[in-house]
C-alpha cells in the first residue's frame, strides 16, 4: 500500500503569533475587569435590595473588630453615584494591570489590595470607611508612577490619558471641598501611598523600554 507523505505543517511567522498574544491578551485583560467590577454591583444590589446593611461591616480604622474592613470596605458602597465613580475608572485601571503587568497582575492586585486597606485602617479617622476608591487611587498612582520610573512609550501614553479623564482625582484629597459629603480622603492617601510604594518594588516588571544601538561611523582622521 502506498502511504500519502504527510503534510508539513505551516510555519507561523513570529509576527503573527505577537499579533495573536496580543489579541487574547486584550480580549482577557477587558474580561477579567469586567468580572471583577461585576462582582461589586452584585453585591450592591443584594445588599440594597435586601437591606442587609453590609455597609456596618466596613472598615473601623485602628479597631480590631474593624479589621476585617480590610477585605470588605472596596465592596460596599453607599449608594448608585458612588459605586458608579469607581467603577469606570477601576475598569480602565484594572485593565492596564491585566494588559501591561499581565505576569504579576495577581499579586499586584492582591498587594495592592491588602496595602491600602491596611494604610486606610493606620491613618483613617473615626467612623466606618468603604469603597473601592482606595484601589482607584493605588492603581493611578501605580501606572503614573511606574510610567514615570521606566519610560516605556505605550505605558506613557496610557497614563496621559488616565491623567487626562481622571486627573481630578486629586480634589479627592482635599474634603473641604464637597463639605456634604463624607469623603474618606485617608482612603484615598493610602492608596496613593500604595500605588508609589509598589511602583517602585515593581518597577522591572511589565513592558521594557526598546534600547537601540546605532552604529558609529569610524573618523577617517584615526586612521
Amino acid at each position: 500500500m502506498e502511504t500519502t507523505p504527510e503534510k508539513e505543517p505551516i510555519p507561523i511567522k513570529p509576527q503573527e503569533t505577537t499579533k495573536e498574544f496580543e489579541r487574547e491578551l486584550f480580549l482577557h485583560a477587558i474580561l477579567k475587569s469586567v468580572i471583577i467590577v461585576s462582582v461589586l454591583w452584585v453585591v450592591f444590589l443584594i445588599n440594597d435590595i435586601f437591606r442587609f446593611h453590609w455597609n456596618d461591616y466596613g472598615l473601623l480604622p485602628r479597631d480590631i473588630a474593624g479589621l476585617s474592613g480590610i477585605f470588605t470596605m472596596p465592596f460596599l458602597h453607599g449608594d448608585l453615584p458612588h459605586l458608579c465613580s469607581n467603577s469606570i475608572p477601576l475598569l480602565v485601571l484594572l485593565f492596564s494591570i491585566f494588559y501591561f503587568f499581565h505576569k504579576k497582575s495577581v499579586l499586584l492586585l492582591m498587594m495592592t489590595y491588602l496595602l491600602a486597606g491596611i494604610f486606610t485602617w493606620i491613618i483613617g479617622t473615626n467612623g466606618v470607611h468603604i469603597g473601592a476608591s482606595g484601589i482607584v487611587y493605588a492603581l493611578a498612582f501605580f501606572l503614573i508612577t511606574i510610567s514615570i520610573l521606566k519610560q516605556e512609550p505605550k505605558l506613557m501614553a496610557f497614563s496621559l490619558i488616565i491623567i487626562f479623564l481622571y486627573g481630578s482625582i486629586v480634589w479627592g484629597f482635599f474634603p473641604q471641598l464637597f463639605p456634604e459629603k463624607n469623603i474618606s480622603w485617608e482612603g484615598h492617601l493610602a492608596g496613593s501611598i500604595t500605588g508609589v510604594v509598589l511602583a517602585f518594588f515593581y518597577k522591572n516588571e511589565g513592558p521594557a523600554k526598546k534600547v537601540y544601538f546605532e552604529d558609529e561611523e569610524e573618523d577617517d582622521d584615526r586612521n
